[in-house]
């Protein structure tokens, strides 16, 4: 008898082994055939300027992207080499979370579930912040687990620490992950082990947080402010239907009906079901501020997929229905893995041609470095794939990014560049290379001009529609540069950016002013007095948030200032 049930055990840990050895094995093909995303470029990037934190996130993408090159080089599997690792690692805590009795039918059951969760396998590959925070995710809650069951010990505590940390420095989602966990156990309140580990962590993230104040808390004001678009119905609405691919429709009914049947009352299985129900309310109720990014509430993936466990090995009927519709639908799950590898749909995605677009732009652009105006995504392709130098200005028509903190253009100072417009085709004739059409520039001698600062003289005074206004205005010019007004390749435009509605639709109007200033000349750190005329004549009567841009003629105007509320009269 205990012959017996020791070959079934060692029979099931080969299962085990054989498919968590199968998931990784496709992971690594799929990583080998399918493009860089968008974001993995961007973190790439970060992995070759390390730093103890970045424009959006925290610095462990970076971390982890640079292990992996160092490792692989700066390959595709370079890049996501180390992800897929913790992955494994992770999904083997998270067998063991679930407390399932070591059967071959469990252990099909774990995969099955884990495997039907759409961003659970995109993240197994996908290096973005999303896949390590998952990582950090599954181990907390085993050292909250273990802080527990050693009745809140000091060893505890600090495990716990350095798992909560390493949530902090994956995302700062991992905040809620910790938050709603604590909630679920106010007792902990009470324990002096726990004030230990909070303290912990506050010393861990000490780094992070001194980045943030010596950048002037960049990523605060991109989050909480700069993303903030007030309520709009639309936000709810795509939400909703947002989740459904993110888990997979029928994963996540299981879910919502285990976290509503499911009555264990014990302090573990509490805190996954609040830290499950937590996400998904938490970003509901986000959306009346702002949009909420479908990939965002992937941490409730992990309590989700133990709960379902847990219920279902007791559970005939949510068995049936695991094994009778769930498994069904990863027929679908990696059809669109395929996709992801193979370019046969007729839509574009960021994971199929920007390879050949970005070699063909180095085609032209040679060793001159390239600025795109808006978007921080072709360009990391561009330095990833070519080697070559490149840099996202974040013009008026974009938000700003890591590229604004790294500040590469002012190295390109009287160099030859070429511009890419993107989309932008406002007077530029259509360039041809290769196999793509770009809307580019060439440029003879670069001069940047986003940091320079255009302070209006308005002091509320409206503005006529019915007449050309004049204005004072002075440029300050923070580069360590002298900046030349009347540059020869790209002299300074003064532009009044600014929203209004055209044909029934809110277009961004960008008017170019007539400008005259004091000096040709505004050398470092100086500031240049002039004035501006401004035609208005073709706009209606209001008040407008309007930003008082630099720029150079043909360019997209850029700042780094605030808008001004301005009344059109």
């Amino acid at each position: 008898m205990i012959k017996s049930q020791f070959w079934c055990t060692v029979k099931t840990r080969q299962i085990f082994i054989l498919l968590i050895f199968a998931w990784f094995l496709i992971n690594i093909i799929q990583s080998l055939f399918t493009e860089i995303g968008n974001d993995e470029a961007y973190y790439w990037v970060y992995s070759q300027y390390p730093d103890w934190g970045y424009f959006d996130h925290p610095p462990m993408i970076a971390l982890v992207i640079k292990i992996g090159t160092l490792l692989a080089g700066n390959t595709l599997i370079g890049v996501r080499l180390v992800v897929m690792i913790l992955q494994l690692v992770y999904l083997f805590v998270l067998y063991k979370l679930s407390e399932l009795k070591e059967t071959r039918e469990n252990v099909i059951l774990f995969f099955l579930v884990s495997f039907s969760v759409v961003m659970l396998q995109a993240y197994g590959f996908v290096a973005t912040p999303d896949s390590v925070l998952l990582f950090f995710a599954v181990l907390f809650l085993w050292s909250y687990r273990y802080y527990l069951r050693s009745d809140y010990s000091l060893k505890g505590a600090l495990l716990m620490a350095l798992f909560m940390a390493g949530l902090m420095y994956s995302k700062y989602h991992g905040a809620l992950v910790i938050l709603f966990v604590f909630l679920s156990n106010l007792k902990l309140f009470k324990k002096s082990t726990f004030y230990y580990s909070v303290l912990s962590v506050i010393v861990l993230y000490i780094p992070h947080i001194l980045w943030q104040v010596n950048h002037d808390f960049p990523s605060i004001k991109y989050h909480l402010i700069d993303r903030s678009v007030g309520f709009k119905w639309n936000n709810i609405i795509d939400y909703i239907l947002n989740q459904l691919p993110v888990f997979n429709p029928f994963t996540l009914i299981a879910g919502i009906y285990v976290l509503f049947i499911n009555k264990k009352g014990d302090l573990f299985n509490r805190a996954l079901k609040f830290l499950m129900a937590g996400f998904l309310i938490f970003f509901a109720l986000w959306t009346f501020k702002s949009r909420v990014e479908p990939h965002w509430t992937i941490a409730a993936s992990i309590p989700m997929v133990i709960l379902i466990l847990r219920e279902a090995v007791e559970n005939q009927n949510l068995k049936r229905y695991l094994y009778r519709v769930v498994a069904p639908s990863l027929i679908l799950v990696f059809a669109a893995r395929l996709f992801l590898m193979i370019d046969i749909l007729p839509i574009k995605t960021e994971w199929h041609g920007d390879k050949k677009r970005v070699e063909d732009l180095y085609a032209f652009a040679g060793e001159r470095p390239v600025v795109f105006t808006s978007g921080f995504q072709m360009p990391s392709k561009y330095r990833f794939y070519t080697g070559g130098e490149a840099h996202a200005m974040g013009a008026l028509n974009y938000r700003n990014t890591q590229y604004d903190i790294w500040r590469f253009d002012e190295s390109y100072v009287d160099h030859q560049v070429v511009i890419d417009f993107r989309n932008d085709t406002t007077g530029v004739v259509p360039t041809i290379s290769g196999e793509s059409v770009f809307n580019l520039k060439e440029v003879l001698h670069y001069q940047p001009y986003k940091r320079l600062e255009v302070i209006p003289d308005i002091n509320n005074t409206p503005l006529s529609t019915k007449s050309v206004n004049e204005m004072g205005v002075k440029i300050v010019n923070p580069y360590n540069n002298t900046y030349n007004i009347n540059h020869p390749s790209m002299p300074l435009q003064i532009y009044l950016v600014f929203i209004t509605e055209k044909d029934g639709k809110l277009v961004r109007e960008r008017l170019a002013a007539i400008s005259e200033f004091d000096s040709n000349e505004i050398y470092s750190g100086e500031t240049v007095s002039g004035k501006i005329l401004i035609d208005l004549s073709e706009y209606s009567a209001g008040v407008y948030d309007v930003y008082f841009a630099a720029g150079t003629p043909g360019v997209y105007p850029a700042t780094l200032n605030k808008p001004v509320k301005v009344t059109f009269e």
